[in-house]
Parts: C-alpha cells; sequence; structure tokens
C-alpha cells in the first residue's frame, strides 16, 4: 500500500509541475502578446499624431501664404521673413550700411526675434561700411549673400547744408546719394526686401543738453524723398527722439563714450523689434512663391545733369535790348555848286532798326544831329577842291 501511495504522489508532483509549467508559459505568452498589442498601438498612436500635427501646420502654413498674398501691399518685416521662412524653409537678413557690425542692440533683436517668431534658423549678416569710401563699396559682398531682407542703415543726412572751408562756403547734401544707393541695391537684389533705416538722433555739443534733434529738418527731407519713391523706411531716428521726449532727457544722455550707454542699448533693441512686428510696408517689390515681385524704378538725375541745366538756365537769362538802334551809312555824293550846299544839306542814308512806335520826327532829328560831323567834313574838302 505504500508503494502504491507512494507512486501517486509522484504522479500528482509531476502533474502538479505540469500544470504549473503550462501556466506559467500561457502566462508569458499572454503578457507577451499584450505587449505586442500596446506597442502596435503606441506606434499608431503615435502615427496619428505626427500625421495630424503634419496637418494642422500644414494648413496653417497654407492659410498664412494665402493671407499674406492678399495683402502683399502692407505687411510687416515680420511676416515677410515668416512668409520666406515657410516657403524656402529658411530666411536671411544682412545689416548693411553706416552701423558698426553686431552692434549689441542689433544683436539683442535678431536673438529676441528669432524665439518670438519661430525663425530658429534665421541668418544674420553684417556688412558695415562705416570704413569705406562709398556707399555702395561692400555691395558685391551683399549680392553674393542674397539676403531676403536688407536693412540699410543711412548715414545722417545732410540737406542743403553749408561747411565753411577755407575757399568759401560748401553745400553739401548726401540725400541724393542715399536714394541712388537704395536703387543700386534693390537692382541688384530685385527679391529682397530693402528697407531704409535712419540713425539715432545725435547731439550737436555732447556737453549741451538740448531736447531737439539738430538733424531733425535732414530727417524730414529724407522722409519727404523716400516717400516719392514709395521707398519702405524704418525712422529709427523720430522713434528714439519721441523716447527723448516722453522721459524729459537730453540727447547726450542717450550715450556714453560716444557710444549708446546700456540702458539706450535696451531701448534701441526694443524699437527696432517694434517697427519689425508693426510698420507696415510694400511687400509686393520683394519675393514672391508665383510670380515676379513688382519692379522699383528709381530715377535720380545725376548732379552733372543738375548742373548742366543750371548753366543752360544762366545762359538763357534774359537781355536788355535797347528799344533804338542806329547804324549809320555815309555815302560819297558827286561834287555841287557852292549854291547847293549852302542848306547844310548832306546826303547821306541812314540804316535804322528803331521800333515803329517811334515817331519820325524824333528819329529825323536824330539822324541829323548824328551826321552833322560829316557835313562839316564835305563841306571843307568841297571848297578845298573848288578853289
Amino acid at each position: 500500500m505504500k508503494k502504491k501511495d507512494t507512486f501517486i504522489v509522484i504522479i500528482l508532483g509531476i502533474i502538479t509541475i505540469a500544470v504549473i509549467g503550462f501556466g506559467f508559459r500561457y502566462r508569458q505568452n499572454k503578457q507577451a502578446e499584450l505587449m505586442g498589442t500596446n506597442s502596435h498601438s503606441e506606434i499608431n498612436q503615435s502615427d496619428n499624431f505626427d500625421t495630424r500635427k503634419n496637418e494642422q501646420t500644414e494648413k496653417k502654413r497654407a492659410n498664412f501664404l494665402s493671407a499674406f498674398d492678399e495683402n502683399r501691399e502692407s505687411n510687416t518685416v515680420g511676416d515677410f521673413l515668416q512668409y520666406v521662412n515657410y516657403a524656402k524653409g529658411n530666411s536671411k537678413i544682412a545689416f548693411y550700411g553706416e552701423a558698426a557690425d553686431q552692434e549689441t542692440w542689433t544683436v539683442n533683436t535678431v536673438h529676441q526675434l528669432k524665439n518670438e517668431n519661430g525663425l530658429p534658423e534665421l541668418e544674420t549678416h553684417y556688412l558695415s561700411t562705416l570704413d569705406s569710401e562709398v556707399l555702395t563699396e561692400r555691395l558685391s559682398e551683399l549680392t553674393e549673400i542674397n539676403p531676403d531682407v536688407v536693412f540699410f542703415h543711412t548715414p545722417m543726412p545732410l540737406y542743403n547744408y553749408i561747411s565753411w572751408t577755407e575757399d568759401g562756403p560748401v553745400e553739401k547734401d548726401n540725400i541724393t546719394d542715399i536714394i541712388s544707393t537704395y536703387a543700386e541695391i534693390k537692382h541688384a537684389l530685385p527679391n529682397s526686401l530693402v528697407v531704409l533705416v535712419t540713425p539715432f538722433p545725435q547731439a550737436a555739443d555732447p556737453e549741451s543738453e538740448e531736447e531737439e534733434s539738430w538733424h531733425q529738418v535732414d530727417i524730414d527731407a529724407l522722409l519727404v524723398r523716400a516717400e516719392e519713391y514709395a521707398i519702405p523706411v524704418f525712422n529709427l531716428h523720430n522713434e528714439m527722439m519721441a523716447y527723448v521726449t516722453l522721459n524729459e532727457m537730453a540727447i547726450a544722455d542717450l550715450y556714453e563714450n560716444e557710444e549708446l550707454a546700456d540702458v539706450s542699448q535696451e531701448v534701441a533693441k526694443d524699437i527696432f523689434l517694434n517697427v519689425i512686428k508693426t510698420t507696415k510696408v510694400d511687400t509686393s517689390t520683394a519675393f514672391i512663391i508665383d510670380g515676379e515681385p513688382k519692379k522699383v524704378e528709381i530715377e535720380i538725375e545725376s548732379e552733372s545733369s543738375l548742373e548742366s541745366v543750371e548753366e543752360v538756365i544762366e545762359e538763357s537769362e534774359p537781355v536788355e535790348i535797347e528799344e533804338e538802334t542806329e547804324v549809320e551809312v555815309w555815302v560819297p555824293t558827286p561834287p555841287a555848286s557852292p549854291s547847293e550846299n549852302t542848306g547844310g544839306a548832306t546826303e547821306s542814308s541812314t540804316i535804322s532798326s528803331s521800333s515803329e512806335s517811334s515817331s519820325s520826327s524824333g528819329a529825323s532829328s536824330e539822324s541829323v544831329q548824328s551826321t552833322e560831323p560829316v557835313d562839316e567834313v564835305e563841306s571843307s574838302s568841297f571848297s578845298e577842291d573848288t578853289e
């Protein structure tokens, strides 16, 4: 009986182990199956999320491009950079002209613009012409970069400025040079949006406490010329003057060691970023996805042509013409008897260019008076002959 019980126990133990092993394998298979199902579900959910995200991005892109193209004549530079970024995948800007390379306020503006407008791939280039003899000296470099937006920092404009030298007064006017340089930049970069950027106000005397810009007249003259040619302008000069006036400051307070102070750098950054985001300009003259940008035609008379016009005007000044001029020609007469010569009558011919309004009596009296010396010569010579 004991052997039988032992055998039964062994059999039951084997069955128990088999059941446990089967259950364990079944559990493992179920877990693997569940994990596979969850993984597949996660993949599908991830794919669906990416698909929905891409669809939303594409829809947002299409709506933005469509809205921008419908209103190209009045858009901000910030929106134009976003437009280019959607179309090309990146965008480029260049600071060109009379501004130092990588000034604090420009660098900070670009950094904040990247973050706030979602332009992480925005390329930035600096081409200063402060050490150049002419404004167009680095134009070839700018053309090679081919930026989407050019911020053309102008020199301080001079309008009918008189400079006294040893040789006397010399009139200076560089506004024409500024406009012609803009025209050359735009001609070289027809797909770029070129914006004039006026300089910040400068103090006439660092020790003075003036609150008005001594270049305001020149800035206004530049704005008038720019408006004539429909040139977009960021007027940083007047924006900074508004800040100076609001805070009851002197212009000299903006500077420290002839450079913008730290506080002024921050103000300049805020001003520039604000005009990029809010100032509406005509973007129809720049890059467009489908089609060609509108051409910019700026015709400026050269200084030589202006001088020639002035010379013509001077040469064509009215000349005073006498109302009556006479040219007298003496005609010799044949010998005559003394009796015929007694009356002092002399045959002479007077060619007169007098006007028709002159009286005949006045003309004849003047003619007689002018010919009396001739009569005396004729009489004396005739008497000698007769003797």
